[in-house]
C-alpha cells in the first residue's frame, strides 16, 4: 500500500484546487478597489465538469506564460487557453491543451476594469453604483458590464466618450441588482 498520508495530502490539495477555481467565468463584483485581482478560474459549459488535472495544467500553464495567458475554460472536456503570441500558443499545443489566439491579455483586462471602476467612482452619483459585474473575456477580447437599466444609457456614452478602455470592447447587459447573500445566510 502506498503512503495514505501523502495520498490524502494530494487529494486534499486537488480538492482544494477545485474548489478554489469552481467558479464559473471569472467575474469581478461591485467595485471595490480600482485594482481588481487577476482571474484565476477555469469557466464550463453547465453540463462540463472542472477535471483537477485540467485544472491544475491551467494552473501550471498560466504561471509559465505570465503576461502571455489571457483566459481559460474547458470544452468537449478539453483545456482550451487563450494567449497573446504565437510562441505561446506553442507552449499551450506542447502541454496538451487547445491554443486560441487573443488579443488581450488577462493582465490587460483586469487594468481596463480597474478603469472603469475609477472612472465609475468619479462620475459620483447613481453612477457610481450601477454596474454592478464586470467580465472579462480573453476569448472574446471584451469586458461585459452589468448595469443598472437606469444608467445603462448613461454609462455607455461615458465610457465611449472619454474611450476609457482604450479600444477593449465592452458588451452591456442589463442587470437586475447587485448579488446579495442567498437566504439564510448572514
Amino acid at each position: 500500500m502506498k503512503n495514505p498520508t501523502t495520498r490524502v495530502a494530494l487529494g486534499g490539495a486537488a480538492l482544494a484546487a477545485a474548489l478554489l477555481l469552481s467558479a464559473c467565468g471569472s467575474e469581478a463584483g461591485a467595485p471595490a478597489s480600482s485594482d481588481p485581482t487577476a482571474s484565476t478560474s477555469v469557466s464550463t459549459a453547465p453540463e462540463q465538469s472542472q477535471d483537477p488535472q485540467l485544472l491544475q495544467l491551467n494552473e501550471t500553464l498560466k504561471d509559465t506564460l505570465g503576461d502571455k495567458y489571457s483566459e481559460a475554460w474547458i470544452a468537449d472536456n478539453k483545456l482550451n487557453v487563450a494567449v497573446t503570441d504565437k510562441a505561446a500558443e506553442a507552449i499551450v499545443t506542447e502541454a496538451g491543451a487547445v491554443a486560441h489566439l487573443a488579443k488581450y491579455s488577462a493582465a490587460e483586462l483586469d487594468a481596463a476594469i480597474g478603469k472603469v471602476m475609477a472612472w465609475q467612482r468619479e462620475q459620483g452619483g447613481a453612477v457610481a453604483t450601477a454596474i454592478h459585474r464586470y467580465v472579462p473575456s480573453g476569448r472574446n477580447g471584451s469586458i461585459t458590464l452589468a448595469v443598472d437599466p437606469a444608467q445603462l444609457e448613461t454609462i455607455k456614452k461615458g465610457l465611449a466618450a472619454d474611450d476609457v478602455t482604450g479600444g477593449i470592447s465592452l458588451v452591456f447587459q442589463e442587470s437586475a441588482g447587485p448579488a446579495s447573500p442567498a437566504a439564510g445566510t448572514s
